[in-house]
């Protein structure tokens, strides 16, 4: 297996990972802590980053 097959594996399975997590989240309105851009930490409602997340899809 080539080292981009891999990685591409690693980044799909990783990305699955966070959309299950974020999806879990938003069913029980539960928050998650994420960083911005600018580094700055921030509390987001998990159902408010599901919408950003399935709009970048």
């Amino acid at each position: 297996m080539k080292s981009t097959e891999l990685s591409e594996k690693f980044m799909f399975g990783l990305n699955l990972a966070i959309k299950r997590l974020i999806e879990k989240s938003a069913l029980t309105d539960d928050t998650l802590v994420i960083r911005d851009k600018q580094g700055n930490i921030k509390e987001v409602p998990a159902k408010e980053l599901l919408k950003n997340y399935e709009n970048k899809q």
